[in-house]
């Protein structure tokens, strides 16, 4: 047999090469491919780009830098081919600059030979703790009996060091352009940085043939970068954030446009500065900053805490304007009493509370004024803010939540700069005392909360906090170790005063805190409430979890049974209900589903049918990960503004699957942050701290009984989707919160016993029905945005992105 190369080229982890096999025909050919003698995946396709019979195709993983041995084999023929991958490198490098045709001729010859053949690919590759996930399909045409496996190799084609299981199978897949396929997901964990890997995929039913994808360098690049690009947030890219921020200050036009505006009502504002050994500097380009507002109605208060250094009253007397005040203290006393001294000494309508080193936009005052003289009244005022480096550059843009997010605010101060507050509010809840000292302003803010305070977000960039090493800004956070300790008393007093039983610590880093709720005695009876059919493996699993590594002792787990069919599914339920002693009970609900599945209405049965003060709504799909999750949930339902609880849950990879959720993402309810690693913050350590948000999947919620029955339960009319999240919705229109919690941490086995909506015409049809009157029930969360993510960031990111 004699065969002749003809052009080479590499892509997406292969090489291809184009051969002549001289009189035979690729159908008649057979080719084996190995590494020093170890097997690695060959295929062979005809090239259908020329009508010449004899051109051929092969296709082999990109294992540099080894050495891969072709045998080709036509009856009693035998033919050789030997590709150096680094040689194969460089001619691939020709071709792709002297014959740009042939890449695209040759390269995914293997996705024109699908009928019968599996065809994996990997798809998305993301970072892990310690390691790297990737996602990668298998899809074929063809029965559904087909039973992809999968079998990995290095770059030596030595069983690779990973570890791969199923992630998601969809059946019938309807494909955009005609016809239907089959697909199975499945995730890999491989060595962190692995950039050599071969993904062998085989059907153990023997009806389909196997197909292979590998991995490189470059593919891995390309891969990583994509998924930086997708993931990335609004802090991810400076230079990116500088161009916006140029793009959306205010320019000189609209200052002068502003400074001739009229409102009705021009509040004073005062804005105290405490100063004690400032700098020079940067005191007098704060005060530059002052002096150049567009609005006119302020006093700029400097309370002198080191009169005998003359740097203060330098700066003011060289700003020559009236409305620049100095006022004398000394002694050098805390920065609360110098704060509290320029409270006094203010007369403003509203009181600011400023660095003695940040700067202000020109347009900062205007935007508050306008704020201040709306109908809504705010008693608290508070923007978006950035990071001011010494080199003059601004960077990491901190863009807050448009609504007040309470339980982030308990676990750091999200609020900061620029904090303004109502002389009137000031008078009801007094000064800060000299134990919050150096967290005043987080004391001041919890105290307004406290005080049913009105809060206002202006949704624009206009304070910049300077990064020196004096700061506690940016990476300087531990500088004032004293003042991480006064906020955590600040937190604790305020929670304390609310009538809250709990502890505050630190939660590893400076001014982070970690809320532990005190729970009552005797415990409150929590009725957890699991709807389930069939899939007797997939609920023992979830209930074995509860039962064995739950540390609560008052529990009742209700399965609600709608129209199981199985045998092993009753033996199931007779083990569980004797083993737990009472502890379990099974709930006949099949009527409740004669007319086709509708899960709020198993979900109000199985509500109807507990005992317990507390409804946990779990799906069977679930596992318990931590022993206190139900403490960890309980604990902030022990507030009365809190109404439902979500916790943390991850896919079976590991990775994040939901940490709250957000409206307005592609025009449906998303899940920000997910495929995670349990350690990754996310933009402002949302993914890792307690906070407020639209919804928490009914995959996991805690909620009172009294405040379920209030809302009416789950709306029936949603029969599949959106239940959960309208749920939440008519929760918090009621006035509660909606609480997601770091600390409850389960996996949910998403996907695995059903399918997703997409590909599946008539789920899709369903889906989108519930999605529009989802939309129209609650269109001014779609028209405004997510009151829980700031209006300049992209509302399509599920990342905070800008």
């Amino acid at each position: 047999m004699r065969l002749r190369r003809r052009a080479a080229c590499r892509a997406d982890g292969r090489l291809y090469v184009l051969l002549d096999l001289e009189g035979n025909t690729p159908a008649e050919a057979r080719a084996e491919a190995t590494v020093e003698g170890r097997a690695v995946p060959v295929e062979l396709y005809p090239y259908d780009a020329d009508p010449s019979p004899s051109l051929a195709v092969l296709v082999v993983p990109y294992l540099a830098p080894s050495t891969i041995e072709v045998l080709f084999v036509c009856g009693e023929e035998r033919a050789r081919l030997t590709l150096a991958c680094p040689l194969e490198r460089w001619r691939s490098s020709a071709t792709y600059r002297l014959r740009p045709e042939v890449p695209a001729l040759l390269s995914g010859s293997e996705r024109r030979w699908t009928h019968l053949r599996l065809r994996p690919c990997l798809d998305r590759l993301l970072p892990g703790d310690g390691c790297d996930v990737w996602r990668v399909s298998v899809a074929w045409e063809g029965p559904t009996e087909v039973r992809p496996v999968l079998e990995l190799l290095d770059e030596r084609a030595m069983p690779a060091r990973a570890e791969a299981f199923l992630f998601e199978r969809r059946d019938h897949v309807e494909r955009a352009w005609g016809g239907a396929e089959h697909l199975c997901v499945f995730s890999l964990r491989v060595p962190e940085g692995c950039r050599a890997l071969v993904v062998r995929a085989r059907d153990e039913a023997g009806i389909a043939r196997e197909g292979f994808c590998s991995l490189d360098a470059r593919l891995y690049e390309d891969k990583r970068y994509q998924t930086w690009q997708f993931m990335r947030d609004a802090r991810a890219d400076d230079d990116r954030y500088r161009r916006w921020f140029d793009e959306h200050r205010a320019r000189r036009a609209d200052l002068e446009l502003q400074a001739a505006t009229r409102l009705p009502r021009e509040p004073l504002f005062s804005l105290v500065v405490p100063c004690l050994s400032s700098d020079a500097r940067y005191l007098r380009e704060l005060v530059d900053s002052v002096l150049a507002q567009s609005y006119a109605r302020w006093e700029l208060v400097l309370v002198d805490a080191s009169p005998e250094d003359g740097v203060v009253a330098a700066v003011a007397a060289a700003a020559a304007d009236e409305r620049v005040r100095v006022v004398p203290l000394g002694g050098r006393g805390s920065i609360v009493t110098n704060t509290n001294a320029g409270i006094v000494a203010s007369g403003g309508d509203y009181v600011a509370f400023l660095d003695h080193d940040d700067l202000l936009e020109p347009d900062c005052l205007f935007w508050y004024a306008r704020a201040a003289a709306s109908e809504r009244h705010p008693e608290v005022l508070f923007c978006d803010e950035d990071l001011f480096s010494e080199r003059g550059c601004y960077r990491q843009p901190i863009f807050k939540s448009s609504l007040l997010n309470v339980d982030l605010l308990y676990s750091h101060n999200c609020v900061t700069h620029l904090l303004c507050v109502s002389r009137e509010l000031l008078g009801r809840i007094g000064p800060s005392s000299e134990d919050v000292s150096g967290a005043q302003d987080y004391d001041l803010t919890l105290r307004a909360l406290a005080a049913g305070a009105r809060f206002e977000h202006v949704p624009r960039v206009l304070y910049h906090w300077r990064e020196h090493a004096g700061s506690t800004s940016g990476d300087q956070a531990g500088a004032k170790p004293y003042a991480d300790e006064a906020g955590r008393v600040a937190l604790e007093r305020h929670l304390a005063g609310r009538g809250v039983a709990c502890s505050v610590g630190t939660a590893g880093r400076p001014f982070v805190y970690r809320v532990s709720y005190e729970l009552p005695e005797p415990r409150p009876l929590v009725s957890v409430v699991i709807p389930s059919r069939d899939h007797a493996d997939v609920l023992e699993r979830c209930v074995e979890s509860i039962l064995s590594r739950s540390t609560y002792g008052r529990l009742e787990v209700l399965v609600v049974e709608n129209g199981s069919t199985e045998g092993e599914t009753f033996s199931l339920y007779h083990r569980l209900c004797e083993r737990a002693g009472g502890r379990v009970r099974v709930v006949d609900a099949s009527d409740e589903v004669r007319d086709g599945f509708n899960y709020s209405r198993l979900m109000n049965r199985g509500a109807r049918e507990a005992l317990g003060e507390y409804l946990l709504l779990l799906n069977n799909d679930t596992e318990v990960i931590t022993p206190g999750f139900v403490e960890e949930m309980l604990g902030p339902l022990l507030r009365p503004e809190v109404g439902v609880v979500g916790a943390k849950l991850y896919f079976r990879d590991g990775l994040t699957q939901h940490a709250g959720m957000l409206v307005g993402p592609h025009g449906a309810v998303c899940h920000p942050n997910q495929d995670f690693p349990p350690a990754r913050e996310g933009y402002l350590a949302r993914a890792v701290r307690p906070g407020n948000f639209s919804a928490v999947t009914g995959a996991c919620q805690m909620v009172r009984r009294s405040v379920f029955e209030e809302v009416g339960g789950y709306d029936e009319s949603f029969a599949v989707g959106f239940n959960d999240v309208d749920f939440c919705f008519r929760v918090r229109a009621a006035g509660y919160l909606v609480t997601f919690t770091p600390y409850a941490e389960l996996y949910h086995y998403e996907f695995t016993s059903r399918g997703r909506e997409e590909g599946d015409a008539g789920k899709m049809l369903r889906w989108e029905r519930e999605r529009a009157r989802f939309v129209e029930r609650w269109l001014a969360d779609f028209l405004d945005g997510d009151p829980y993510t700031n209006p300049n960031l992209d509302r399509d990111s599920l990342y905070y992105g800008l």
